[in-house]
């Protein structure tokens, strides 16, 4: 966010420059009115340079706080999770090296990552609501039941059961892993990298930015919202972790806990880009795993910036 506004930043200083640079050679110069102007672009330089030195200072802020906040993930995490199993699962636009922070930092809690499943671009295809439907009904479990609802949703709920179990139910042997998640990524949906090892209690779904802005926006916030919704409720719980703009307009976190209903179960964490929000996602996690939810971060109006640390 910081390289961004100094991005922003160093623009206006080179626009105010191109302003400058037009006035001096209109030939205004050569009148009182020159004068002026040229008062005019010695101010905005400094007003460029004074903007300068306030992201330089910001940076070094952030800088300190990450630094700071990484030094005490590990005393902060340590053995939150022990004995648990989770599954972290990407969503479109997740950023990789987020990704790889947070599996470092559930490890740091004791926690056993079964994998990481990405969620492609695809599933939230307008065609992808009848491929889901197809395979939700080859591949629900006998016995069980699918939701009266849409595609998404009822595959949502078949991928999420094969990923997860509640903890009693967990089966570690690693040759027992169901087949349905391969048949979503056959069927071109999500990729399972380099393979899942046993099925998981908890998960961590990493968010990437808000949707795109056009009218099928409201169908993809939908689908992975769904697939939030699904997660949480197969196993012991989870949380929806992502930058802060994924909790502002058509992001899917934002979407999350605009649904009381939803909001009332998946917890979620608006800060994942930074050493403090992947803490937060940890202890988020295990609060899930004890029967909490909350919401953390520092966009909107969230619960507190972090869960209470035990």
């Amino acid at each position: 966010m910081i390289n961004f506004r100094y991005h922003v930043v160093s623009l206006v200083a080179v626009l105010f420059s191109l302003g400058a640079g037009l006035v001096l050679g209109s030939g205004l110069l050569s009148s009182g009115t020159g004068t002026a102007a040229a008062v005019q672009v010695v101010d905005l330089q400094a007003e460029a340079a004074l903007l300068r030195e306030r992201v330089a200072a910001a940076e070094d802020t952030l800088g300190f706080s990450e630094e700071v906040g990484a030094s005490l993930q590990p005393a902060l995490v340590a053995g939150t999770l022990d004995g648990r199993d989770v599954v972290v699962v990407a969503f479109p636009g997740a950023d990789e090296q987020t990704l790889s922070a947070t599996r470092e930092a559930l490890s740091l809690a004791g926690a056993t990552v079964t994998g990481t499943v990405t969620v492609l671009d695809e599933w939230t295809e307008a065609g992808s609501a009848a491929v889901l439907d197809s395979l939700a009904a080859q591949r629900v479990t006998s016995g069980a039941s699918l939701p009266d609802s849409d595609g998404y949703e009822r595959g949502a709920v078949v991928l999420a059961a094969a990923l997860l179990e509640p903890a009693e139910a967990v089966e570690a042997d690693p040759e027992a892993i169901d087949t349905t998640p391969a048949a979503f990524a056959e069927a071109g949906l999500v990729s399972l990298g380099d393979g899942l090892r046993g099925t998981a209690d908890t998960a961590v779904i990493v968010a990437g930015g808000p949707v795109e802005d056009d009218d099928q926006a409201g169908r993809r916030l939908g689908a992975l919202t769904s697939l939030a919704a699904a997660l949480d409720t197969a196993g012991s719980g989870a949380v929806l972790a992502g930058p802060p703009d994924s909790a502002r307009d058509l992001g899917v976190v934002a979407s999350v806990r605009e649904d009381a209903e939803v909001a009332g179960k998946l917890s979620t964490v608006d800060m994942a880009q930074t050493s403090s929000g992947r803490t937060a996602a940890v202890l988020a996690l295990a609060e899930q795993a004890a029967g909490g939810v909350g919401h953390y971060g520092g966009v909107g109006d969230v619960d507190a910036a972090l869960p209470p640390v035990r």
